[in-house]
């Protein structure tokens, strides 16, 4: 018996390419390939990973957090880990941006030649004391003795009778190297080996605001009702003081690229030292550097 004739509809040659070529380009960009902007995105739509010193952290998140909201599609990450962390990670090509809070180590120049650092705000690092403690001010002497185990109980600088609990960074910290150049690099001292190390600033906060007799030195952008800052020579830790030098224990805060910054690099620099961006470093209480 003859089989009944079967009729075949065939489509267009100009509609079979055409959904062959929305289905690759669906294909695409879904695998990231495309970088697709709508005339309702902004032009800086990227991928960053930023890291390093717990002191930047804060201007840091922020600032990505409004370069996101203003860039959608742009996807920053931000995390701490220290200064020298920031300096190796950026250098060994882990993240885009390394965060430091000091400046950049003669070994670390020589090592990572092609690292390029950028000013985004000024600090002063405090020394703080539980609020109830009786001390408003020390000399620099007294803090020098404070940090090296001299003077160990707080009777002898005008307090109570109770021994001081000395609470420092870790090796490696932005912020105690800092501190050491301006504190203890005159006495050619190092800090005691009775320090509790903490590895942030956060950390440290907590520390110095949970026992009454313990000193602490942190970012001044980290201060809260939690501690008080005291006086150091008769100076307190201002603003005023830390930008007319004053004070003297400040120091520049950082955000490192490995060469000149990438287009995506270059943009989230620019909004960190725009008007917006600087506005951010005073909100969280740093000093900004431009505007």
């Amino acid at each position: 018996m003859e089989k009944p004739h079967t009729s075949r509809r065939f489509l267009p040659r100009t509609v079979v390419a055409t959904l062959l070529i929305a289905a690759i380009t669906a294909s695409l960009l879904g695998s990231g390939c495309i970088d697709n902007k709508d005339a309702g995105t902004q032009e800086h739509a990227m991928k960053l990973q930023v890291a390093g010193s717990t002191t930047v952290l804060p201007i840091a998140e922020e600032c990505a957090r409004v370069f996101m909201e203003n860039n959608p599609g742009s996807r920053i990450y931000v995390s701490g880990g220290g200064s020298s962390h920031g300096v190796k990670a950026v250098a060994d090509g882990t993240v885009n941006i390394g965060d430091a809070s000091r400046d950049m180590k003669d070994s670390e120049r020589a090592s990572y030649p092609d690292l390029v650092t950028h000013a985004i705000a000024k600090d002063g690092v405090a020394i703080v004391v539980h609020p109830e403690s009786q001390i408003s001010g020390l000399t620099m002497q007294e803090l020098q003795s404070i940090y090296t185990g001299k003077i160990t109980n707080w009777k002898d600088l005008g307090g109570e009778d109770a021994e001081i609990m000395v609470v420092s960074r870790e090796e490696g910290s932005g912020t105690r190297d800092c501190f050491e150049q301006a504190v203890l690099a005159p006495t050619k001292e190092e800090i005691t080996d009775h320090a509790i190390i903490q590895d942030s600033n956060g950390k440290t906060r907590t520390t110095v605001a949970g026992n009454k007799h313990a000193i602490g030195f942190l970012s001044l952008g980290y201060v809260n009702s939690d501690i008080r800052a005291v006086s150091l020579d008769g100076t307190e830790p201002t603003v005023e003081n830390i930008r007319s030098g004053d004070y003297a224990i400040s120091r520049t805060l950082w955000m490192i690229t490995k060469g000149e910054p990438d287009a995506g690099e270059q943009a989230f620099l620019d909004f960190v030292l725009s008007g917006d961006g600087q506005r951010i470093v005073s909100e969280v209480h740093f000093i900004p550097v431009s505007g």
